[in-house]
């Protein structure tokens, strides 16, 4: 009892316990941050988050901690957009497309062969964050940069060897004005799905075909429902890498230093890794009978969709000057 009465009175020792109590308060509060993912782990965006969170842990001295939360258990991209604004999500890699209701300008990500290979969309990275961090910013985002989610290539339930085949039938698109334009002037017969629902529709015959990527034809089991992946390489599905303004805001210029040289060494390995990434998903798909299809002539896929591209660029704001940008980018 002499014990218990000695801890329960002593003016010292209830103080330090208060201040180790506020301290470990305020370093949560204020250097932890939740970081949404819609891949599962193993995933290449997965795997790159995980290298970026290690960075800032190990050189911040375990004073920044990033905690990975895969899956969309957070919600799905628009719903940890918006968590990201608010401050509930403190940090993602979002498709760009998800973020155009905010930030109409990164719509030009998703104009259709404006992109011509992987060495230019990682070069346009550092000029696109320089042009549009204040964009970001007034939306409640802070951007660390864009890399490369993985190409959008067909996904078939029959095979497809030119333009020609998709001619009226049914395809899942993104819900996005623009994707679903393209897409009808290339002849197809466009059906906003969302993602959940693919594996479904394709295989109750509510569409015909859709556009992903080489990771997740394998690790959604799509082919199971396309056995045919065929390579038309019209959109190259950047992630964006942003975080809770709010909170960017709370951290010590150091620790901002960090995340941000953290997130560029990490961007700059991800083309290396997802490109291997992606040639293992598509043997393992091979092995279990898909079929690859190479579109040589792209030709006529852009010249179907010049004029979507075209009509597009005169609706987002500053459009010219961000393709210009873009092409430019080396």
């Amino acid at each position: 009892m002499q014990i218990k009465h000695a801890l329960t009175t002593t003016p010292a020792v209830l103080t330090a316990l208060a201040l180790a109590i506020s301290s470990t308060s305020v370093l949560a509060a204020d250097y932890n941050a939740k970081l949404s993912l819609d891949v599962p782990e193993g995933n290449t965006k997965y795997v790159a988050a995980q290298q970026f969170a290690d960075l800032v842990r190990e050189r911040t001295d375990n004073n920044v901690d990033i905690q990975l939360f895969a899956n969309s258990v957070l919600g799905g991209e628009s719903e940890s957009a918006e968590g990201i604004r608010l401050g509930s999500v403190q940090m993602g890699i979002i498709t760009s497309s998800v973020l155009t209701s905010w930030i109409p300008e990164v719509q030009v990500l998703d104009l259709p062969y404006l992109i011509d290979g992987e060495e230019q969309a990682t070069a346009l990275s550092e000029p696109l964050t320089e042009e549009l961090s204040a964009n970001f910013e007034e939306q409640g985002f802070h951007l660390l940069g864009f890399s490369v989610n993985g190409i959008r290539q067909l996904m078939s339930s029959f095979p497809i060897d030119s333009i020609d085949d998709i001619q009226g039938k049914k395809m899942r698109v993104i819900q996005s004005p623009l994707h679903v334009d393209a897409w009808k002037a290339a002849g197809a017969n466009p059906t906003p799905v969302p993602a959940p629902e693919i594996y479904n529709s394709m295989q109750t015959g509510v569409i015909d075909f859709f556009d992903n990527t080489a990771t997740n034809y394998l690790t959604n089991r799509f082919y199971e429902v396309a056995p045919y992946y065929v390579k038309t390489d019209h959109i190259f599905a950047m992630g964006t890498w942003v975080v809770s303004q709010n909170w960017w805001e709370r951290l010590p210029d150091d620790y901002q230093e960090v995340i941000t040289e953290a997130a560029l060494e990490v961007q700059a390995e991800l083309p290396a890794m997802r490109k291997s990434d992606d040639q293992a998903a598509l043997d393992e798909t091979v092995a279990d009978g898909a079929t690859i299809i190479e579109i040589e002539d792209k030709g006529p896929w852009q010249e179907a969709m010049k004029p979507i591209r075209d009509e597009y660029v005169e609706k987002i704001p500053n459009g010219e000057a961000l393709v210009s940008l873009i092409e430019n980018a080396e």
